[in-house]
């Protein structure tokens, strides 16, 4: 098992967490136990990936303009898990409508991360350097667990978890074991097998989203008319125009262009500003 499909694996545990906490229904697995849940697993992998993943692309001219980006939406993750914490009542209208545009906002970054960032780090990190990067991820993401949460990972010895569980296994049964509240018995009995999946597809985790995204399929007519109105214009200035969360906007110019509706990147000169402009078939389908 190599990294990419590690962190893929966990966008895809991510996922499925916000997907339970819209459908949870009042009870003992409520929202609040959910997106506690969420939050946790949220920022045990963005820290792994800053400190393993990030760190060796950093200072790589074909990955540092990108990287420095996507550290900063791992900010603006984290500082909305924190709003959305602040909220008392997570059951009402408003704060499920802002979880939905948070939602939104992870499937942008998992996106680019799956799309943009993987394919290059496999370019530039080689097949021994990328079993490193596994064991460095896996490795940061249990110590991120066992700081967080002391008691949850046991006496079990962090390197020993590492070697016990090829691939997949360390995200996902940690993960699974999480949920369940104890690894205290992850070395005596065998787990991998029990545990183990298969390892999703890059772009699969868009798809959770896009299945149930009846939001962004309600407004895409509208972003895609606007798109062709111009003949490029920054994805920012369609959210402003149209009154939709940018979270949003981003999800449904990358549905879109996944569709080969619009192409997007950025602005000249260094600009980190997210450009998007209609194709042919684009323009084709607003026409018609």
């Amino acid at each position: 098992m190599d990294p990419w499909h590690l962190i893929a694996n966990d966008h895809v545990n991510i996922v499925s967490l916000c997907r339970d906490i819209l459908r949870a229904p009042d009870g003992v697995r409520s929202r609040e136990r959910l997106f506690n849940q969420l939050s946790d697993q949220l920022r045990w992998h963005m820290e792994a990936e800053d400190d393993s993943l990030y760190d060796a692309l950093e200072d790589d001219d074909r990955t540092k303009r990108l990287i420095d980006e996507l550290e900063d939406e791992h900010e603006e993750i984290e500082e909305e898990l924190g709003r959305l914490a602040g909220v008392r009542h997570k059951g009402s209208h408003e704060w499920t409508q802002r979880f939905e545009d948070f939602s939104y906002l992870l499937d942008q970054h998992f996106y680019r991360e799956e799309h943009e960032l993987l394919p290059l780090a496999q370019q530039i990190i080689g097949p021994e350097d990328a079993q490193d990067l596994l064991h460095d991820f896996a490795e940061e993401k249990i110590e991120e667990i066992r700081e967080s949460r002391p008691g949850l990972l046991g006496a079990v010895p962090t390197g020993l978890i590492v070697v016990a569980l090829p691939g997949a296994a360390v995200g996902v049964v940690a993960f699974t074991a999480w949920r369940r509240g104890s690894l205290n018995d992850l070395m005596v009995r065998p787990p991998v097998r029990r545990y183990l999946s298969r390892a999703p597809m890059l772009n699969r985790v868009t798809d959770f989203f896009r299945s149930g995204d009846r939001g962004s399929r309600r407004h895409e007519t509208d972003v895609l008319k606007d798109i062709a109105k111009r003949t490029r214009c920054p994805v920012h200035d369609v959210s402003s125009r149209l009154q939709l969360p940018i979270g949003r906007t981003y999800a449904i110019v990358a549905n879109l262009e996944r569709q080969g509706l619009v192409r997007s990147g950025y602005g000249e000169g260094g600009s980190h500003e997210k450009m998007v402009a209609i194709t042919t078939r684009g323009r084709e389908a607003v026409q018609h």
